[in-house]
């Protein structure tokens, strides 16, 4: 993290494929596709770690290791999306939809009022759907398919759909939280 920081500020961010609790020491096997990302703010924690915030700038291949230590260094090429969905008739109303379900599903929690602020006229229609994406509440599994997708799209439809589906579920919750109240006294 440290030439990191000296150096461009970036670096490349991969899922690791399940089995990699039996190497994590090692060189255990990373997804094939991944984000590049610039650091935009860090903290060095006293353990010698960091909390780093990244903002992505471009999803990539990688295509091989130049080096494994004492830390990887991959080779990797841009990979290139079918964007039409940006530019569709209805982007706005499905923009509109997309923050809204995200707001619904994480009312309250810290996901949707940080995301709440940085969402704004500056971002992309892309840039928007892929934070979004970026912090649903699901399994990294998930949100590897979701990244692997070519086209946004594809992207757009499955995020809604999940968004959905939380949001109906919370629905539900709402209309018999009052029949299992906290105060067991009350029911």
């Amino acid at each position: 993290m440290a030439e990191v920081l000296k150096g461009g500020q970036t670096i490349c961010m991969a899922l690791l494929k399940p089995g990699w609790e039996s190497d994590y020491e090692g060189t255990p096997a990373v997804h094939e596709v991944a984000c590049v990302g610039r650091v935009v703010q860090h903290q060095h924690l006293p353990d010698d770690r960091y909390n780093i915030m990244l903002h992505g700038e471009m999803k990539v291949a990688i295509d091989g290791m130049e080096r494994e230590y004492p830390y990887r260094v991959a080779r990797v090429r841009p990979l290139t999306e079918d964007l039409a969905w940006a530019d569709g008739p209805r982007i706005q109303e499905q923009l509109t939809d997309l923050l809204t379900l995200f707001r619904k599903v994480n009312q309250g929690q810290g996901a949707a009022i940080e995301l709440a602020q940085v969402f704004g006229a500056h971002m992309s229609a892309e840039a928007i759907l892929n934070s979004v994406a970026m912090n649903l509440n699901v399994e990294p599994i998930v949100k590897q398919r979701l990244l692997d997708m070519e086209r946004t799209e594809l992207r757009y439809r499955a995020v809604i759909e999940y968004l959905r589906d939380s949001a109906s579920t919370q629905d539900v919750i709402d209309r018999v939280r009052h029949l299992y109240p906290e105060d067991r006294r009350q029911n």
